[in-house]
């Protein structure tokens, strides 16, 4: 199916529960970039894919309870835990990762974006910040000897 440059994201949510939908669906959409569907159910998100070709999926791992779901785009988990996720990541074509049910909504829209983009958020190692203790002291020692050398 030919799709024009994406305009805003497609975003395919996939949760059972009508009020935990609702949320995460208005979640994703007090952000203004997404253009999103829900499904309540796995055989009604493959039909969506198919005639809605998404960017990416967030789905519910109660769905893939004892199911395998073939969506054609990488997929956003939402688990109660980090078992719970790895047992679910086995029953979709592209994992990208999952989100706590329960987890802030800057955790979720940051999973959307990190599977949209391909960049992952990375935190400085221990390393570089001994790298900067140390510029900070040299610099720190050169501004006293400065200091020094000018009242002297």
């Amino acid at each position: 199916m030919y799709r024009p440059a994406i305009d805003r994201p497609r975003v395919l949510l996939v949760v059972s529960h009508p009020s935990v939908g609702a949320g995460i669906e208005t979640i994703l959409r007090l952000e203004r970039r997404y253009e999103l569907r829900r499904a309540t159910k796995l055989p009604e998100a493959v039909t969506l894919a198919q005639s809605w070709p998404a960017d990416l999926a967030v789905i519910d791992t109660l769905l893939l309870r004892g199911g395998r779901v073939d969506l054609g785009v990488p997929v956003v988990l939402l688990a109660g835990g980090a078992a719970e996720a790895a047992a679910a990541e086995r029953s979709v074509d592209k994992p990208g990762g999952w989100v706590a049910k329960d987890a802030a909504s800057a955790d979720l829209v940051s999973a959307v974006e990190r599977l949209l983009t391909g960049r992952a958020k990375t935190q400085a190692g221990s390393l570089a910040l001994f790298g900067i203790g140390v510029l900070l002291l040299v610099l720190v020692g050169l501004l006293l000897y400065l200091l020094w050398t000018a009242v002297a």
